[in-house]
């Protein structure tokens, strides 16, 4: 078997590769002993057709494909070693003419890591918005508390108000004609949070318990059944119950009950400690994701369709899993949306164009820069992933020691952008109203 690399061009390695007649003479033997477990002649049992009958009577051909079946992967693997080339992504064969007794030859086209310049990734400027925790933040957070353990009492009497939770049916028309997925019984709504289609709430407040209404509402435009946007329509809605909350009063009583502190004072700094911690988390994601879009504005990196294709698998696997978790297969969600696979790649194709080339560029900074990661980092990564998953230490150890490679990798990539993010010229805003106030955050040059 010989190999040639013709050519490395917008990422994608051209390899051409010749097959001997004796290793294809092979391949031809293993593919009869599958095919004539297949087929038959008059006078043979299945399996005992001699080969030369076998192809005289169905012409050689017939061994053609099975034959490739397991030519073509074992030369293409032993082709990407003998060049030293590492596939990304499932690659694509031309196969030329066959003729029996010659050299089988092919071609083979597989994505590799793009050969590109990194720009200049030091004293990126980013801008991002002050994040500062107030006082009114901690209130907004008691008021969800005071929400969530409020005491509800049915209204029997007294009108629907905002804040209240109806129980309600429902049937949808459009131009007089009930449309699919447009009813609902025993549905609770809480009118104010939202969750129906814009003015459908509003409508509702004033309403009684046993009341009813036809409520007059469009459908947005970019309403995800395409079915129903922009259109028209008419709920016939009845109340069936109202409920109403009674709030707590906020004293040291309901931080009691709620937290584990005695006193409202103690709950309103755990409160805040919390949410200071969530707005840091927030702030550094923030640089981050600024950082990497600027400095992958000073790289031009090609991505192959088939790299960027394998990603968009990866996308809709792990969608599928979210769905999963909500008790949907993807065949429901498309259904319900009336969407499919392909327009799901298509509108998330530039995201994984983006992760791809994102990550060539970190990939490149981790090499370049000669960024390793010893084994004693990995341990203590295992031990906060482990601290983070709630195992213990040693089954923790058990079940990555087996990533160990991947880990590293990993953690690469993680110095990579810090890297990045340690270089870069970061300015807040302090007032979104006032975005010449600006205060620069020191980086640790």
């Amino acid at each position: 078997m010989e190999a040639k690399l013709e050519k490395i061009e917008n990422s994608e390695a051209y390899i051409a590769i010749e097959v001997d007649a004796e290793k294809f003479e092979e391949g031809l033997e293993k593919a009869y002993r599958k095919v004539v477990k297949q087929v038959g002649i008059p006078g043979f049992r299945k399996g005992r057709v001699p080969r030369p009958l076998l192809e005289a009577h169905y012409g050689k051909e017939i061994l053609y494909q099975d034959a490739l079946e397991v030519i073509v992967p074992e030369a293409y693997e032993q082709a990407l070693e003998q060049l030293n080339i590492k596939a990304l992504a499932q690659p694509e064969f031309d196969i030329e003419e066959i003729e029996d007794g010659k050299l089988f030859k092919f071609q083979a086209r597989v994505a590799v890591k793009p050969e590109f310049e990194l720009g200049n990734l030091e004293g990126l400027e980013i801008s991002i918005p002050h994040f500062q925790v107030t006082d009114q933040d901690v209130d907004n957070r008691l008021e969800e508390m005071r929400s969530r353990y409020a005491e509800l009492s049915e209204k029997t009497e007294e009108p629907a108000e905002i804040g209240d939770t109806l129980e309600i049916d429902f049937e949808g028309f459009i131009d007089e004609e009930a449309f699919p997925g447009g009813q609902g019984s025993d549905y609770p709504l809480e009118l104010g949070s939202n969750t129906f289609i814009p003015g459908f709430e509003e409508q509702l407040v004033g309403l009684k318990f046993g009341e009813s209404k036809d409520v007059q509402v469009t459908f947005p435009e970019d309403y995800h059944a395409e079915d129903l946007a922009g259109k028209e329509a008419i709920f016939k809605v009845e109340v069936k119950k109202i409920e109403t909350k009674k709030m707590r009063e906020l004293d040291d009583d309901f931080a009691q009950e709620v937290s584990s502190f005695d006193s409202l004072i103690e709950l309103r700094e755990d409160i805040k400690t919390n949410l200071e911690t969530m707005s840091d988390k927030r702030r550094q994601e923030l640089i981050k994701q600024e950082v990497l879009a600027q400095a992958l504005g000073q790289c031009d990196i090609p991505a192959a369709d088939a790299v960027v294709n394998a990603q968009l698998d990866r996308m809709l696997e792990q969608f599928g899993q979210r769905m999963a978790a909500q008790g949907l297969s993807l065949e429901q969600y498309f259904q319900f949306t009336g969407s499919n696979p392909e327009a799901f790649y298509s509108e998330l194709r530039p995201e994984a164009e983006r992760i791809v080339k994102t990550n060539f560029m970190l990939e490149k900074i981790a090499e370049e820069k000669g960024f390793t990661v010893t084994d004693e980092e990995i341990d203590k990564q295992i031990e906060t992933i482990a601290k983070d998953m709630g195992l213990e230490l040693e089954k923790a150890k058990e079940r990555l020691n087996v990533l160990r490679n991947e880990l590293q990798e990993s953690m690469k990539i993680d110095k990579a952008i810090e890297y990045l993010v340690d270089n870069a010229i970061i300015t807040e805003k302090k007032n979104e109203e006032n975005t010449e106030e600006v205060n620069e955050v020191e980086t640790g040059e």
